[in-house]
C-alpha cells in the first residue's frame, strides 16, 4: 500500500517537473511548492486511512504533537530536495518511514525521474527496483566515493586536511542515503541540522544494507521525539564511518 502511494505521488512530481509550478519561501527561507503541498495531501489522505492510529509527522503538515501518544508513526517528505526540483535537476525524491519506539522499522525512498525506488524492512534488508543491495565494502576514507557538499572538506578550520575523494552532491539528503545503501556511493555525510523526515528512511536503508548511521559525535539516531531536528548525520560501512567520526567528533554543532 505505500510502494503504491509513493509511486502515485511521483506521478504528481512528474507532472509538475520542469513545469514552473508556483512555489514560494518558507519562513526559515527554504522553498516550498504547490508540489510538495498536493504531495503531501495525498500521502496523508491515504495512508493516514489505511491505518488511522498511526501518527504523522510530514515537513508539509503543522506538528500538533499527537503523534507522541502514538505507538507508530508515519514520518514524511513529500518532496526532498524542492531546490533541485524547481531548478529542473533530477536529485529529488519522496520519503515515508514508519517509526516505533524512537527506530525506523521499515522505510522508503522514491526517486521519480530515474524510476529508482528504495525500500527496507527492519530485519528483512534493503532493496532498490525489487533486487536486494549491500553497503559499499570500500575500507577507506581516501578515494571513496563522498556524496556530500563539496565545499565543506575545504572549508579552513578542519585541524587536519581530509583526503582526497570523489565528492559529489545530491540536493536531497534522503537521495544520497538510498545512494550509500546501494554500494553507489561509499559514503554520505552533512554537517548541517536535518529533520527526521529528511534522514529516518535513509537511516533504515543503510543499516538494513549493513552500514552504521549517526550524528557527526556518534550519537544513534533517536525518531519521533518532541525535537525533530538532529544536528547532523553520517552514513557508511564501518570502516569509513570510524575515520569520518574521528575527524568530526569534536565539533560543536
Amino acid at each position: 500500500m505505500i510502494k503504491d502511494t509513493i509511486l502515485r505521488a511521483g506521478d504528481i512530481a512528474l507532472k509538475w517537473f520542469r513545469n514552473d509550478p508556483e512555489n514560494w519561501e518558507k519562513e526559515d527561507g527554504s522553498l516550498i511548492s504547490k508540489v510538495d503541498i498536493e504531495i503531501n495531501n495525498l500521502l496523508m489522505k491515504i495512508l493516514k486511512k489505511n491505518n488511522p492510529n498511526f501518527g504523522w509527522l510530514s515537513e508539509e503538515t503543522e506538528d500538533d504533537k499527537s503523534r507522541l501518544t502514538n505507538e507508530v508513526t508515519y514520518v514524511v517528505d513529500p518532496l526532498d530536495g524542492t531546490k533541485a526540483f524547481l531548478e529542473g535537476k533530477k536529485e529529488f525524491s519522496i520519503s515515508i518511514a514508519l517509526v516505533k519506539n524512537g527506530e525506523p522499522i521499515s522505510g522508503i525512498v522514491y526517486s521519480p525521474s530515474t524510476k529508482e525506488i528504495f525500500e527496507s524492512e527492519k530485519g528483512k534488508g534493503s532493496w532498490k527496483n525489487n533486487k536486494q543491495i549491500k553497503i559499499s565494502k570500500y575500507k577507506e576514507l581516501s578515494g571513496c566515493r563522498m556524496v556530500a557538499f563539496k565545499p565543506m572538506f575545504s572549508h579552513p578550520s578542519w585541524k587536519k586536511p581530509w583526503p582526497d575523494m570523489l565528492i559529489e552532491n545530491k540536493n536531497s539528503v534522503a537521495y544520497r542515503m538510498a545512494l550509500v545503501a546501494s554500494g553507489e556511493f561509499d559514503a554520505m555525510m552533512a554537517l548541517n541540522s536535518k529533520n527526521d523526515w529528511d534522514i529516518a528512511a535513509g537511516d533504515l536503508l543503510i543499516t538494513e544494507a549493513g552500514g552504521i548511521v549517526s550524528q557527526h559525535n556518534n550519537t544513534k539516531m533517536k525518531y519521533n521525539d518532541l525535537s525533530t531536528k538532529k544536528p547532523s548525520v553520517i552514513g557508511s560501512n564501518l570502516k569509513i564511518y570510524n575515520e569520518i567520526i574521528n575527524k568530526v567528533k569534536d565539533l560543536k554543532l
